[in-house]
């Protein structure tokens, strides 16, 4: 019996020191390149996002009526709908400001959020 009790407790300090080894692995190959694997890219502000364009979320139920009214409104065009009635990548039609236009895009409460249409770059 007390052999048994032997093997058991070996086999509690392998797992012990199999999870340690695994945690320590996963925190150092896995955590340190998963937040970069895609970056905004760091360059100079204008370069962070693509010029005069938005990235629009709609709450849930807004109609398409009422999708079209603001976007006409807000001097903007759909350039494509990547979530029907409720994501859109828009242009700014006019010389505004990404920022500006965001400001006003999230004044309508039917907006969840916009923001401007990022760049990705993947890491070396």
């Amino acid at each position: 019996m007390s052999h048994l009790r032997a093997q058991s407790d070996q086999i509690a300090q392998h797992v012990v020191i199999f999870t340690c080894l695994s945690a320590v692995w996963l925190s150092t190959s896995c955590d340190a390149t998963a937040g970069r694997a895609f970056e905004p890219s760091t360059g100079s502000p204008v370069s962070r996002f693509a010029s005069h364009e938005i990235v629009i979320k709609f709450k849930d139920g807004v109609s398409q009526e009422r999708i079209a009214f603001i976007v006409k409104t807000n001097q903007i065009e759909v350039i494509a709908e990547i979530q029907r009635g409720y994501l859109y990548h828009v242009r700014i039609i006019d010389k505004r400001s990404v920022e500006s236009v965001i400001t006003q895009l999230t004044s309508h409460q039917e907006i969840e959020y916009a923001e401007p249409n990022y760049r990705y770059e993947t890491q070396k």
